[in-house]
């Protein structure tokens, strides 16, 4: 076999290794199963204890839109944008939003206490969400934050810490919660 004969099956065999890790690393964006890219997404259940006492789940608040947040103790990042998810809640709670912030870890807030003291944090502080509801979500790192609509769709899903109460999020907010 010659060179050339040798190339023209190498070439393609390296191009399509190439697109294929390519588009792996494109398809492993956050994902939620069951829907195509660009569709409403319907969000996985979760049942929680909001911070008063009450046991609630993300079902019972459809009919009210709801920014939810995946954070940890140990995350510098998730906690740096504690205040802003604050001011955040302040600013649209007339609208309604509730924000949950819903710590993915493994542990009471008694434990986290000395952590989080002296933080601005949201109202709704939520721990000791099982694991198995927590995986539905594929989470590949966070903080992960997901905007649901109040018919208990997925408006945005944005990943990485932001600065919650900045012009162009709210901007964006108010784009994505117009209904």
């Amino acid at each position: 076999m010659t060179l050339k004969n040798k190339l023209y099956i190498i070439v393609p065999l390296v191009a399509s290794v190439i697109l294929i890790v390519v588009f792996s690393f494109l398809a492993s964006d956050f994902k939620i199963v069951g829907k195509d890219p660009g569709e409403e997404r319907g969000v996985p259940e979760i049942d929680f204890r909001l911070p008063n006492g009450q046991n609630t789940s993300l079902k019972s608040l459809k009919g009210t839109p709801v920014l939810l947040n995946f954070w940890a103790a140990w995350c510098e990042p998730c906690l740096d944008e504690m205040p802003t998810l604050r001011s955040l809640e302040k600013i649209y709670k007339k609208r309604g939003l509730i924000v949950l912030a819903i710590n993915i870890e493994d542990v009471s807030a008694e434990e986290l206490e000395p952590k989080l003291q002296g933080l601005k944090l949201p109202e709704n502080l939520i721990f000791n969400v099982s694991r198995s509801q927590i995986a539905a979500y594929k989470l590949e790192g966070i903080p992960v934050t997901i905007l649901i609509d109040k018919k208990g769709d997925i408006k945005k899903v944005f990943e990485g810490p932001r600065d919650w109460d900045s012009a162009e999020m709210l901007q964006q907010l108010d784009t994505l919660l117009k209904d």
